[in-house]
């Protein structure tokens, strides 16, 4: 069978993932971090990184916990998490080539994108790097009302583009809600 179309996964497949935390999180150290606390940067990283759990854990509690480890009062969990979701984007970056790929699978294959997260901050990661572009439909597991691994959420394209499952590739870097879900 042939292949038809092409979806994706967002962090740590297009998006590198680790490098924009790290850049994001050096912004936000200097920027409310410092001013407020003699907390080094890279105590500040680790345990972030330790909380966040590649992922799995939202953000507020991340907050929650690094506050209450690093005994920052002069700094609320609102004004984090604010921070992240508006300062995000910015200091994103995909891995490299992954434009041009994108530009030559787009000549013959439909693209996709499936998501798990907030809306709001995949969304702004989405436009910062122009991906629109490519995908056609983008799903974002907040906006669906589904979430990966369900399988309904992988069929949903698969369906609307009249393709069957064998005709389509899905490229996602999580054991359980990509490769198992797909």
């Amino acid at each position: 069978m042939t292949l038809s179309a092409v979806l994706f996964d967002l962090d740590g497949t297009l998006l590198d993932r680790t490098t924009s935390l790290q850049l994001f999180l050096k912004s936000q150290h200097a920027r409310l971090i410092a001013p407020v606390s003699t907390c080094p940067l890279d105590a500040y990283q680790t345990l972030f990184l330790t909380f966040d759990q590649n992922g799995l854990v939202w953000k507020d509690i991340v907050y929650q916990q690094l506050i209450a480890h690093l005994r920052l009062a002069d700094i609320t969990v609102s004004e984090l998490l604010h921070d992240y979701i508006s300062e995000f984007a910015k200091t994103s970056v995909l891995f490299p080539e992954t434009r041009h790929m994108l530009e030559q699978l787009r000549v013959s294959c439909r693209l996709g994108l499936i998501t798990n997260g907030r809306s709001n901050l995949q969304r702004s990661v989405i436009a910062h790097h122009q991906l629109q572009t490519f995908f056609d439909p983008i799903l974002i597991s907040e906006e669906i009302g589904l979430a990966k691994p369900d399988p309904a959420l992988f069929l949903r394209p698969v369906q609307d583009w009249g393709v069957t499952p064998e005709q389509v590739l899905f490229i996602g870097d999580h054991p359980l809600h990509d490769i198992k879900g797909a």
